[in-house]
């Protein structure tokens, strides 16, 4: 009798484990996507067995521990979706999605899943990765600094800068990030390059990826910036208009001409009138009791 006990009750541990073990060996895919900013994306593992619950947390990498803070979807509570919809859970049967509306830069990273479903518990791990908008820099130069401009992009991107030798500059550059939409950013670096400018070339190099080494570069050469530069062409000076008080001068010199000539004729005039008249009038013959004999 003892012995049957002893039977029954080993088979009984041995039910519990075999039900442990399967609940821990339940396996799940999960699938890695790529999508552009602003586009929609759907990250989604699939189970053999039906789903019903699902825990989504968002990480800064998959293969990095501890990184996965955030919790973005979990059933058991009742919270199918977060940031007011634009992050949701479509849960059919064996398959679980995560559908991001418009994503952004935030978004990119790991999505770390935690699974319930009827084969048992499993957990899995998928890498969103959003493509940014890689566009030429621009560069721009004021007579004495450099500037490129890097309008819109990932905010990981770097900006470098090299002369004609291939020397790094970027140590000697300033640069300043300011958030555009949907978490892109736009970098302006600016190379101080003091009292002139020695190479003969400047290059700016936008590095998309460290890992691939994707990059592109904008130059520009000195000579040709100080040729077009406005600074350095010699302009004659524009023509300042004469104002009323400047021309008052030139036109009361013929009115006082004018003026003087018809004072001298008044003059000359006044004296002819003032003259005596016997001086004009002729000499008459003398009177008689003057004649002689």
């Amino acid at each position: 009798m003892g012995s049957l006990q002893k039977t029954a009750v080993c088979l009984l541990f041995l039910s519990i484990f075999s039900r442990a073990s399967n609940s821990t060996l339940a396996t799940f895919v999960c699938s890695d996507v790529k999508t552009e900013y602003y586009k929609p994306a759907a990250i989604s593992c699939i189970g053999s067995k039906n789903i019903t619950n699902v825990i989504v947390k968002r990480c800064e990498n998959c293969n990095k521990q501890n990184s996965c803070l955030e919790t973005v979807i979990n059933t058991w509570r009742g919270n199918n979706s977060s940031e007011k919809g634009r992050i949701r859970l479509v849960l059919q049967h064996n398959v679980s999605e995560v559908h991001i509306q418009e994503v952004k830069a935030t978004d990119q990273g790991g999505y770390k899943w935690y699974l319930y479903s009827d084969a048992g518990v499993g957990d899995g791990c998928a890498t969103l990765e959003i493509t940014a908008p890689e566009i030429e820099p621009s560069l721009t130069w004021n007579g004495r600094k450099l500037a490129c401009l890097s309008p819109t992009g990932h905010p990981q991107r770097q900006l470098h800068w090299f002369d004609d030798h291939g020397t790094n500059l970027t140590g000697s550059a300033s640069l300043v990030s300011e958030e555009v939409e949907g978490g892109l950013t736009s970098l302006t670096s600016t190379l101080h390059e003091t009292p002139i400018l020695t190479a003969s070339k400047y290059c700016c190099t936008v590095l998309y990826d460290v890992h691939t080494k994707r990059n592109k570069t904008k130059c520009l050469s000195t000579h040709k910036a100080v040729t077009d530069y406005p600074h350095f062409t010699s302009t004659p000076d524009p023509e300042i208009p004469k104002t009323m008080k400047e021309h008052v001068p030139i036109i009361l010199v013929p009115i006082i001409l004018v003026l003087c000539c018809f004072a001298a004729v008044l003059y000359y005039k006044c004296c002819q009138r003032a003259k005596p008249e016997g001086i004009f009038r002729p000499i008459k013959d003398p009177p008689s009791n003057f004649e002689t004999t």
